[in-house]
């Protein structure tokens, strides 16, 4: 064999040899591109519901039970909270909160459940494996794989009222704590933000006698 037909061999096996690099590259690009698509459309959201159930008792637990312990710790009832005055006809005249009672009771129901959420840094849920393959009969087969759990913002509280009728001139008076938190999952690559909104009843009575409309079709807070 001659040196130019040795050369022109050699290079048409580089020739070659860069085509097949490059289809393997182009190969394993697709695919890696078809892996990151699966995952994020079809694992995550699987992923993502099946932790949705345990992230919401986790945080609804939570949440009751510092509104729970905020509640016993100040020892407030309803007359402490509101107050009702009547005219020299014995009507309902004004129903109006102790705002300074109340924006005390929602900081101190806010910073708890705050630091309690904070606490909750760290942990997490258990996913089993078979889940993450997004094949429907695989899921909850295999051993847990535990998925970070951290806070999002900031815990929100706010106070609303209810009345409700409750017989002859008598109005049920409600009221709620509403907490609402944000707890993230952390999977690979992605988090998904989980947000828990749970009214809790401060307290509650009968009031007896003529709502005013303006608290029928307004709100007391």
């Amino acid at each position: 064999m001659t040196t130019k037909a040795y050369e022109f061999v050699r290079r048409k096996k580089r020739i070659r040899k860069k085509t097949k690099l490059k289809i393997f590259g182009l190969c394993f690009l697709l695919f890696a591109i078809a892996c990151f698509a699966y995952y994020f459309k079809v694992v995550c959201p699987v992923v993502v519901s099946l932790s949705r159930d345990k992230i919401h008792s986790l945080t609804t637990s939570s949440i009751s039970n510092v509104v729970g312990d905020v509640l016993r710790q100040s020892n407030v009832g309803y007359g402490d909270l509101i107050k009702i005055s009547y005219s020299v006809n014995n009507e309902i005249e004004l129903i109006e909160v102790d705002s300074v009672k109340v924006n005390l009771l929602i900081r101190q129901v806010t910073e708890q459940v705050q630091e309690k959420f904070d606490k909750i840094k760290g942990q997490g849920v258990g996913v089993a494996l078979g889940t993450f393959t997004g094949i429907p009969f695989l899921y909850g087969m295999g051993p847990d794989v535990s998925i970070q759990l951290v806070p999002v913002g900031t815990v929100k509280t706010r106070l609303e009222s209810s009345f409700v009728g409750a017989g002859i001139n008598q109005t049920l008076h409600r009221l709620n704590f509403v907490v609402s938190a944000s707890v993230g999952l952390v999977l690979p690559a992605n988090t998904q933000n989980i947000t828990t909104e749970l009214e809790v009843m401060i307290c509650e009575s009968i009031i007896v006698g003529k709502i005013p409309n303006v608290y029928l079709q307004g709100s007391l807070i």
